[in-house]
């Protein structure tokens, strides 16, 4: 005798009080992102994690792609805030301590949202590309900010190089929490410990000739 089939819970209908919100959904649509990759990933996977079916999730977002762009736009916005509000707090204290807050602020942001992190950070697909530039973008553009005043305090006019710096500085720590992010051994608080001071001794060693020939638009050879 052949045994029963179980149900197929990515069709299974819940009762309307049951239903997840959409932040529920997105929730887990981020897990399964972030662990399996864009092509990876099906709507009866996400469905599963959400423990709704599939004809909920297309009836909220339409269809995969329309549900990754809903929750990396929510992602995104996550990160923003995160980092912007680090760089609000700090924004009274010395040049040194709002350096540390800056870089700091990725990785408690890696260590508090790994799956966030991931999946925005990790994700081959084109869509993200444009989402990273800009959220890169705004980043930059505060640590540009401190990259001029630190200019500023050593008696030097901030021109090109200081946006090369602030770039620099970003792609390194980006690419140093997405590293944390992937190695549980590592302490992400000490990680950003460490990432700080690589970033305040590069300020502090930055040859001063090859910073005068990028905002000269001259090579040194």
């Amino acid at each position: 005798m052949s045994r029963p089939r179980s149900p197929d819970r990515s069709s299974t209908r819940r009762s309307p009080a049951a239903r997840p919100t959409d932040d529920e959904l997105l929730d887990a649509a981020r897990a399964v992102f972030a662990e399996r990759g864009y092509a990876q990933a099906t709507m009866g996977l996400i469905a599963e994690r959400a423990d709704s079916t599939k004809p909920t999730l297309y009836a909220h977002f339409g269809d995969k792609a329309a549900l990754f762009r809903a929750t990396v736009r929510r992602e995104v916005a996550a990160v923003r805030h995160w980092v912007l509000t680090a760089y609000e707090t700090a924004s009274t204290s010395p040049l040194e301590e709002r350096v540390r807050l800056a870089v700091m602020a990725m990785f408690s942001y890696a260590s508090a949202h790994p799956e966030s992190f991931r999946m925005l950070f990790d994700s081959a697909v084109d869509e993200m590309s444009n989402e990273r530039r800009a959220l890169a973008d705004t980043v930059t553009t505060h640590v540009v900010d401190r990259v001029r005043e630190h200019l500023l305090t050593h008696g030097r006019t901030p021109g090109p190089g200081a946006d090369l710096l602030a770039a620099m500085m970003v792609g390194l720590v980006g690419r140093a929490a997405m590293h944390v992010s992937h190695s549980p051994g590592v302490d992400p608080i000490a990680a950003g410990e460490l990432a700080t001071g690589f970033v305040m001794a590069a300020l502090r060693g930055l040859d001063p000739a090859l910073l005068d020939h990028v905002d000269a638009g001259q090579c040194t050879t």
